[in-house]
């Protein structure tokens, strides 16, 4: 295989860096204007209610994740990750921008929250084949043995796109009066999304294609169908890959966009402190995804996956109990210890995604089990979790949710995922299968950039 520059390593890193920015600052927007959002399209009630309603529409793109990451990881193994990721960037800018011009419940009646869930579902096929392919184009191209750090650059700037979103979100509830922030304000931040999606489709454009997909696209075999992903031998890959994909879903979405309304409708946390609390959270989780994967390199994914989730199966429920008092410095303390086991997962879950599968249907196969996993199970997790503690009155009730999914998903870990670290990504063959798989340690493929 080809190989390259340092530069062309970085150009791949920013291209991939920009679109996952993207995808989860307009994700994070939503969910950080939860409230002022349900009062323009779901009025009547109490703010509770508008705010459950707000979380359903939010919980709805997940719902659409399988459908997108089937279409684009099509689109990805038989035209190339380089288009599936263009398509992708700009289906999430176009959609994100149509909701900032939407009109309201007052404006156009019933019509404007179904309009919101249609361009949540857009939102939802586009974020559903970003993952995958952009994680396809930062570990194909790396070094075996180095993996880590490149793999956990999806997980990292996701993170970045909430933290950039909740300070927005932030800005704008701290310079209007509520009245101002609920008719106009909260439409601000989704206009970002059109800058940002036109560098982003710039910036991918310019890139070649993997390595990998090169030497597939030369050889004499079949380019893949859908029922090549869906062949039952690859059953138990996409069940394993659904483990880890839940509980790194619901991790990132209660750390991402659950927790900050949590703190305010449940801990009675001030909506700017709240905000203020859920950034540093995420901040530090940020910072140790680089790290978490370059553990992986050395320790292996299954211990490091697995770490996690028992982190959270201990610690779920008392780090709901330490956000439940409100406290700032106890706040802080819980966040970070939520971020100390949400990382190793989901730092490791590109990794695994991409090493788990046959390299002529990765991004369909792999797409398909991630979004199983991220989508509706994961999607809705905040809504289950704000209903929980209304119904239970129970202030840590989303900690025995938590604890709940970890517990499963680990044990789906501990029974069937094999070590993927360094493995040949161009095999035919997914992880599963019986028997050590061949590993290339230090064989170098990477991306040539213009």
């Amino acid at each position: 295989m080809r190989t390259t520059t340092a530069m062309g390593r970085r150009r791949v890193a920013v291209a991939c860096i920009i679109g996952n920015f993207l995808e989860y600052f307009d994700f994070g927007v939503y969910g950080f204007l939860a409230v002022a959002i349900g009062h323009e399209f779901f009025p009547g009630g109490s703010s509770a209610v508008g705010l459950l309603k707000s979380l359903a529409v939010f919980g709805v793109a997940f719902a659409v994740r399988p459908l997108g990451g089937v279409v684009f990881g099509l689109i990805g193994d038989r035209a190339g990750r380089k288009v599936s990721l263009s398509a992708s960037v700009a289906l999430m800018g176009v959609a994100t921008t149509l909701i900032g011009v939407l009109p309201s419940y007052a404006t156009i009646g019933i019509a404007a929250p179904v309009l919101l869930v249609l361009l949540r579902c857009l939102q939802g096929l586009a974020v559903g084949g970003e993952w995958g392919a952009s994680s396809a184009y930062l570990i194909e191209t790396a070094p075996a043995d180095r993996r880590g750090i490149p793999g956990s650059f999806p997980s990292m700037a996701a993170a970045l796109g909430l933290i950039f979103g909740a300070l927005l979100s932030l800005t704008f509830q701290l310079s209007l009066s509520a009245a101002a922030l609920d008719s106009w304000g909260w439409r601000v931040p989704f206009f970002v999304a059109a800058p940002l999606a036109a560098v982003g489709l710039y910036v991918r454009q310019r890139l070649e294609d993997t390595p990998v997909f090169e030497e597939l696209a030369k050889s004499d075999a079949p380019r893949a169908r859908l029922k090549d992903a869906l062949r039952r031998d690859q059953a138990k890959a996409i069940f394993v890959t659904f483990g880890f994909s839940w509980i790194c879903g619901v991790g990132l979405y209660f750390l991402g966009t659950y927790v900050v309304n949590y703190l305010t409708a449940t801990a009675h946390v001030g909506s700017t402190r709240a905000t203020v609390l859920t950034s540093i959270g995420l901040a530090v989780y940020c910072a140790l995804c680089p790290l978490a994967g370059r553990l992986s390199d050395r320790l292996g994914r299954r211990r490091t996956l697995l770490f996690g989730c028992l982190g959270h199966v201990v610690f779920g429920i008392p780090v709901f109990m330490a956000l439940g008092t409100g406290s700032t410095p106890v706040v802080i303390v819980a966040l970070i210890v939520f971020a100390i086991f949400q990382a190793p997962i989901n730092a490791n879950t590109s990794l695994v995604l991409i090493e788990m599968f046959p390299a002529s249907t990765r991004l369909t196969s792999g797409a398909l089990g991630f979004n199983l996993g991220v989508g509706a199970p994961s999607g809705f997790a905040p809504l289950v979790a704000a209903a929980l503690v209304v119904s239970t009155g129970l202030s840590y009730a989303p900690g025995i949710l938590l604890v709940g999914v970890a517990l499963i998903c680990g044990l789906i870990l501990l029974f069937w995922l094999p070590e993927t670290a360094g493995r040949d990504l161009t095999l035919d063959v997914d992880a599963t299968k019986s028997g050590p798989a061949p590993t290339i340690a230090g064989k170098v493929t990477e991306v040539v950039s213009p």
